[in-house]
């Protein structure tokens, strides 16, 4: 009996689960999207090259073994020209053999391996960090689908308000109509602009129905009309500048730095150890006409020289390369702070609207209230009562909106400025 309850209790959760309403913010949109976008699989493709690259280059202080085979035949071979009594020198053979190993240690490379080692974790991570501005791109877009949501569904639901109160005026030139005080005429007005105001909501539903499929499939998350999607609150204002672009910028120049300490790094001696071993007719000893082992080990000191006919223009080149840099963070920070003083401007318009749509919305609403009442005492005609409706619809369809545009350009301006 006790497990036959707790099954029934699983069943019931699980279903009360199944239909409890889903909510979603534009926060949680933010990240579901960037985790569903098809470039966040390229981070991983970036470490795992990253890797190989960094564990190629440490590859280079294990011995660098070349195993060579050669076989010859030369027109003469070296001869003492000169006979000495009881003594024959076997000249040596024309076809000569030899197959050596060769085994070189680098022991002091001018940090070369270092420098690559390095080169190749800031490319990888600058390549992560383009991922990042491409991803952080996503945002504007999400932020203008989500908006254009909540804005459809205050629409929507505005509508359905005005909707109410050209229902109860209709009942009204109905009741009217019975005793003869108004025509046909001004109850089908009514009629009419109900019709309009159904035509609205299904246009208003085709926006926002397109809006959540448009969403759902950038976050890879099944949405329907019965979504919550939750007004966020105002933010506070912060201007500090956290865009992903700038830290690629840093990472750009830190690259430069390290190509000038590769560039550097060439032109340092090179010190390291060798072995030959093999086997060969002759062998090292060029008067045994016979086959024997070879073996010659030592220090090697390598001093490049020709690097420095290049090496002037090639430092030249790289520091191009950061002014380039440096003029492209001038020009982005440049636009960034025109775009902020716009939308900040913007705030203060919107607001200065919305402070005035606050003083405006109750007065058509008391003066709707009261054209309600002169209806009914046969005061106006319907024509007169729905002109109020329908300008108390502005005003808060315009409030509305003027509400939805403010949060709107603080998340435009939070993008923006990557916080």
């Amino acid at each position: 009996m006790k497990k036959l309850l707790l099954v029934f209790a699983a069943i019931f959760f699980t279903a009360a689960d199944s239909f409890a309403q889903q909510s979603l913010t534009i926060e949680k949109c933010f990240e579901l999207a960037k985790q569903n976008y098809p470039l966040i699989k390229r981070n991983k493709l970036i470490s795992q090259s990253k890797e190989y690259t960094v564990e190629n280059a440490s590859k280079g202080w294990l011995p660098q073994i070349n195993i060579s085979a050669q076989a010859t035949y030369q027109s003469e071979v070296t001869q003492i020209p000169i006979s000495i009594p009881n003594l024959s020198i076997t000249p040596l053979s024309k076809d000569q053999y030899k197959v050596l190993a060769n085994i070189n240690q680098a022991i002091y490379d001018g940090g070369m391996i270092s420098n690559q080692k390095k080169i190749a974790a800031i490319e990888a991570e600058t390549e992560l960090q383009k991922n990042e501005v491409e991803l952080e791109k996503l945002k504007d877009r999400i932020t203008q689908i989500f908006f254009g949501i909540i804005l459809t569904d205050q629409q929507l639901k505005q509508t359905q308000l005005t909707k109410n109160d050209v229902e109860n005026g209709l009942k009204k030139a109905e009741a009217q109509l019975k005793f003869g005080t108004i025509f046909q005429s001004n109850v089908d007005l009514m009629k009419a602009q109900l019709i309009n105001l159904e035509q609205k909501q299904i246009e208003l539903q085709s926006v926002k129905s397109n809006f959540i499929q448009i969403l759902s499939y950038f976050i890879d998350l099944n949405l329907d009309e019965n979504t919550l999607f939750i007004t966020p609150e105002r933010l506070l204002a912060n201007l500090e500048n956290n865009r992903p672009e700038l830290k690629l910028f840093n990472l750009q120049q830190k690259l430069s730095e390290s190509q000038k300490s590769l560039i550097k790094g060439k032109n340092i001696p090179k010190l390291g150890a060798f072995v030959q071993a093999g086997y060969g007719k002759p062998g090292l000893n060029m008067l045994k006409n016979e086959f024997a082992p070879i073996f010659i080990g030592g220090l090697q000191l390598n001093i490049p020289i020709s690097g420095f006919y290049t090496r002037k223009n090639e430092l030249a080149l790289i520091d191009i390369q950061q002014q380039e840099i440096d003029v492209q963070k001038e020009n982005f920070l440049f636009n960034q702070k025109f775009s902020t003083i716009q939308n900040n401007n913007d705030l203060e318009k919107i607001q200065k609207l919305i402070d005035k749509d606050s003083e405006v919305v109750p007065l058509r609403e008391s003066i709707k209230k009261a054209a309600l009442a002169q209806l009914e005492n046969g005061v106006i005609n319907t024509s007169d009562y729905l002109r109020e409706v329908n300008a108390e619809e502005q005003a808060k369809v315009s409030k509305i909106q003027h509400e939805i545009q403010y949060l709107l350009t603080q998340y435009s301006l939070k993008n923006q400025l990557g916080n």
